[in-house]
């Protein structure tokens, strides 16, 4: 029977779980960085008014200026965010931006009233 050190051992798992972390965390980076691509390109295609409509409640409304504005904002916050998991990924920090960015849709996508003067 071989002896293997203690030390040898509990060191090779060491690095085993190391690699699997970093290999884990560079492919949930990237998916995360795709999936905020998607997420800029959409906004910033309503806020340039390529896209003329959108579906509110099951209806098709039409974007109205200052709700282009707001998508630009979600475009901007998605572009820090990006930025952010770029240089480093912290797990915390990226839940409440994206609470945030979430916050920002749902102001952009809510239908204005016209105001009665």
């Amino acid at each position: 029977m071989v002896k293997v050190s203690i030390n040898r051992y509990v060191s090779r798992r060491i690095n085993t779980i190391r690699k699997d972390v970093e290999k884990d965390v560079r492919r949930l980076r990237k998916k995360t960085l795709k999936n905020l691509e998607e997420i800029f390109a959409m906004s910033s295609h309503i806020a340039k008014g390529e896209m003329k409509h959108q579906r509110i409640n099951g209806k098709m409304a039409k974007i109205t200026l200052r709700q282009r504005r707001r998508w630009l904002l979600v475009a901007g916050q998605a572009t820090l965010i990006m930025k952010d998991t770029a240089a480093k990924f912290d797990e915390q920090e990226i839940s409440l931006r994206l609470n945030e960015l979430e916050k920002r849709v749902q102001e952009a996508t809510n239908i204005e009233k016209p105001r009665v003067e």
